[in-house]
């Protein structure tokens, strides 16, 4: 279950540096004011001090702790090491298993739509792009290259554009397996381009 357990990693890592950055841009933007590097320090410290307590956050709390360091240091730049941070991710040479995780971050970024993992015994929330741990350890082998194709499930209106919208991310081809128009449950099929 590594890959698991470096999907929910990178995934967390990931939206918690995102979510950090865009509540310092809405705070500042609020100010008519310059504000200095030791008031957004300030800033980011209360956001992510409310993280380190949130439970889905477990993996990533160790990060968070490093980054609260570095906002409470004498000369730290929290907002330039997580901008930094975020430009090293989106230049990162992305193979395998990672060109999933580039997929997930920009059906995100780009166009909203949320990625998750789907739990046995919880409910498949809408407009919520599920995958199954168990299908995504057997559709890649050790080397974290794709063998097979990955099914990705969700409910939403809009899930017939999702093929389309996958196919211009450029790294898999999309096909719609199943589509219920009645529920607006759609059934996709990953298959990577070489």
């Amino acid at each position: 279950m590594q890959i698991r357990k470096d999907f929910d990693y990178y995934h967390n890592l990931h939206q918690t540096v995102t979510h950090a950055l865009l509540h310092l841009l809405c705070c500042v933007s609020d100010s008519q004011r310059y504000v200095p590097t030791s008031k957004r320090n300030e800033i980011l410290v209360k956001y992510l001090k409310a993280k380190t307590k949130d439970r889905s956050l477990v993996n990533i709390k160790k990060d968070i702790k490093l980054m609260l360091n570095v906002a409470r240091s004498r000369n730290g730049n929290l907002e330039l090491k997580l901008y930094r941070l975020n430009e090293k991710a989106n230049n990162t040479k992305i193979e395998g298993v990672e060109r999933l995780y580039s997929l997930l971050t920009y059906l995100y970024d780009e166009h909203g739509i949320e990625s998750r993992l789907f739990e046995k015994g919880s409910n498949q929330e809408p407009e919520i792009l599920y995958m199954l741990g168990d299908h995504i350890e057997h559709c890649f082998d050790k080397d974290n290259q794709q063998t097979a194709p990955l099914s990705m499930l969700i409910q939403s209106e809009s899930a017939p554009q999702l093929e389309k919208i996958i196919k211009q991310q450029g790294w898999f081809s999309a096909e719609m397996k199943e589509w219920n128009e009645a529920t607006f449950e759609a059934h996709i099929i990953l298959y990577p381009i070489s």
